[in-house]
């Protein structure tokens, strides 16, 4: 008899363990709360327009890396798929003086220069510690190669690395005398990360592994789905799991609002805290998990206030994205003066109709901010979430006063709806930070004391994200045999 896994979930890693799972030759049920597959990897239209949710570049698109080789194995890129080539990962404009962080370093350089001949060092130093770092996840992910002159500067430069390690972007930013390179280096990141994370991200941008897959993550994902369902993968949709049930050691079924579906193992892509808290009713605690949440301020989880509006005319003026001051808003526990704006004109296929662009305006939140939101009543609660999405399209227009007069609200969440969505600690896009104040974490996936039950996902490393996601799925499959 055929063995069967149930795989609590249909995000990237849920998908991932169950393709692979399929081609060893097992039976394999996906169960998923929404209406689809994707998790936090997904879009949906509103108005006849597209919002992708997701991915704003993604890690692994030369054909030569290992990751697009995952990539490549679960559906996700086939041979009519085409990326776009972002030139820059970012410009942050600091009151009219813009800031780029280009995917060529060298003319990040000069540009910085420009701005700031006086920070000549600081700038050096950054440009140098980020090529290196780019020339490592180059060896890494493309199987490239480094000369014996690069491994040199590297080591030479490992001392600066390490304490990049244990500075935030803050604290790193005070090198700078330039105010707008001071802002730029704080807020060229959303998320609490730190900046050796932050030269990771960029140093992986500038190298040719880096790219938007054209329609972006509603597309990725169904044809992710389409493999799945080709191999004769089962998928259970708008069915959310209610336990997971268990008899002395071992996992035998999983239960949900209207049956109880057996099995021999089980994998839960959810977040491991809801996996313990909810579905194992608290029975299974796992100590690393417990260990980050009572020092969560050391390792601040990243959610955000998403707000998607239209704008009629052309956006091709601003940079995909560009980060701009704005009159302090107060969004949930915290006051900023930060706002990302991003323009989807590189893609006019998918994201614009009738001369209007869809443009995402974002603002960083964390768990303080999810809990304020949790202890508003629901009246309190949506007045408060219509002042914010309110206030950010004004910062929006007082920026760029020409699109004043067409601007239209498509969408917004918020770390409430997304904990809604899929059932995520704190509301959160990605997993616990690495700050300047935590350490770097993995956790094997296993729990202990059950032998049928394994977890993945990006929770199950620090700074999680959509890669973390397809790599940890990956990782769990060595627990099974080849049938």
């Amino acid at each position: 008899m055929d063995k069967k896994v149930v795989v609590i979930g249909a995000g990237i890693a849920g998908l991932t363990a169950s393709i692979k799972l399929l081609k060893l030759g097992y039976k394999v049920t996906i169960i998923e709360k929404n209406n689809d597959v994707g998790g936090l990897c997904s879009g949906y239209f509103v108005n006849g327009f597209y919002i992708d949710a997701c991915i704003h570049w993604l890690m692994g698109t030369n054909p030569d890396s290992s990751l697009y080789k995952m990539w490549e194995e679960i559906g996700a890129f086939n041979e009519n798929t085409k990326f776009i080539r972002l030139p820059s990962l970012i410009t942050i404009d600091y009151k009219g003086i813009k800031v780029p962080f280009y995917r060529d370093l060298n003319k990040t350089k000069e540009a910085w220069l420009q701005i700031s001949p006086s920070d000549r060092s600081s700038i050096n130093k950054f440009i140098n510690s980020t090529s290196n770092i780019a020339k490592i996840m180059s060896f890494v992910l493309n199987n490239g190669k480094i000369s014996k002159k690069e491994l040199l500067g590297m080591i030479k430069d490992s001392p600066q690395l390490a304490k990049t390690m244990l500075q935030s972007r803050e604290d790193y930013s005070k090198a700078f005398k330039n105010p707008a390179l001071k802002f730029a280096i704080k807020n060229a990141q959303t998320g609490y990360n730190n900046i050796f994370f932050f030269m990771d991200v960029y140093g992986l941008f500038t190298t040719d592994n880096a790219d938007f897959p054209s329609g972006g993550a509603y597309y990725m994902v169904q044809r992710i789905k389409e493999k799945f369902l080709k191999l004769g993968g089962e998928l259970l949709l708008n069915t959310p799991v209610t336990r997971i049930l268990m008899e002395k050691s071992r996992v035998y079924a999983v239960k949900t609002a209207k049956n109880v579906i057996q099995a021999d193992y089980v994998i839960s892509s959810a977040d491991p805290q809801y996996t313990v808290n909810s579905l194992l009713s608290g029975e299974y605690q796992i100590k690393r998990f417990k260990s980050l949440d009572s020092s969560i301020d050391r390792y601040t989880p990243s959610s955000c206030f998403n707000v998607y509006i239209t704008v009629k005319g052309d956006t091709s003026f601003i940079d995909v994205p560009t980060g701009i001051t704005v009159k302090p808003i107060k969004v949930g526990h915290q006051k900023t003066n930060f706002m990302l704006v991003r323009p989807y004109h590189f893609e006019k296929e998918y994201f614009v109709k009738d001369d209007k662009t869809v443009v995402s305006l974002f603002i960083d939140q964390n768990h303080n901010d999810y809990m304020f939101y949790k202890s508003l009543n629901n009246e309190d609660y949506e007045i408060e979430v219509k002042k914010i999405v309110d206030r950010m399209i004004n910062e929006f227009i007082r920026k760029y006063p020409q699109f004043k007069d067409n601007v239209e609200l498509l969408s917004y969440f918020t770390p409430i709806d997304l904990n809604k969505r899929v059932n995520a600690s704190y509301g959160s896009i990605q997993s616990y930070s690495l700050t300047g104040r935590g350490i770097f974490y993995s956790y094997n996936g296993k729990i202990k004391g059950l032998d049928n039950l394994y977890l993945c996902g990006q929770w199950c490393r620090s700074i999680g994200g959509t890669p973390t996601a397809l790599i940890t799925a990956n990782q769990i499959i060595k627990y099974f045999k080849k049938k």
